[in-house]
């Protein structure tokens, strides 16, 4: 295997599409994003009138924190094994019906237009090849007033030396995402950075 196979394969397994032990074991608790997970909830709000989803769930940590506001949440992830931690880990609430958990691909979401009243994505979208696509698609399942979170790598020198070589991530300037959310259609669009780029945005009516 080359160093490139070598670099991309490790990307995969700990961070793009997390798999085998490894990634379980770190997509189990994963430390780092709870600080991003608890700005997506505040910045949603949720309350129990909200039908929730999101984009990348990994283990399922911030599903599980948006089932303790919501009635209904679903979420998608594109790496089987991190679909089946996050059953696990929300198995009440998938038993009781009150959530849904599906392999599938962020530049075709497995649901209706005009699904849900609230979504997020967290700590995945620098990894997005199409970013216009994807957000195209969270526009097109959120109900008109609907509301989307996002929290992803700021595109500052801190992050950059960090990861953003090792894990090839794909970061915007706030400017840059205020236009790609204002393009997919969104409005009351707010950006802010810091070592994390925090995004809201919403459908208008």
């Amino acid at each position: 295997m080359t160093f490139t196979e070598k670099r991309k394969a490790f990307i995969d397994r700990t961070a793009r599409k997390p798999g085998g032990k490894t990634g379980v074991k770190m997509y189990s608790n994963p430390k780092a994003h709870f600080k991003g997970f608890r700005l997506i909830m505040d910045r949603l709000n949720l309350s129990p009138e909200d039908e929730y989803f999101e984009i990348g769930c990994g283990g399922g940590q911030l599903l599980g924190m948006a089932l303790e506001r919501v009635k209904f949440a679903a979420a998608v992830d594109h790496s089987p094994d991190m679909a089946v931690l996050a059953t696990k880990n929300n198995q009440r609430h998938v038993k009781e019906h009150r959530a849904e958990i599906l392999v599938g691909n962020a530049e075709q979401l497995p649901w209706a237009d005009n699904r849900f009243t609230a979504g997020a994505s967290a700590n995945m979208f620098f990894f997005v090849e199409r970013p216009e696509k994807v957000l195209s698609e969270i526009y097109r399942v959120l109900q008109p007033g609907g509301r989307f979170a996002l929290v992803t790598m700021g595109n500052g020198l801190l992050g950059k030396i960090c990861f953003g070589w090792l894990y090839s991530l794909r970061t915007y300037s706030d400017a840059d995402m205020r236009t790609m959310l204002r393009d997919a259609g969104f409005s009351k669009i707010e950006v802010t950075s810091g070592y994390s780029q925090v995004c809201y945005a919403e459908k208008p009516h």
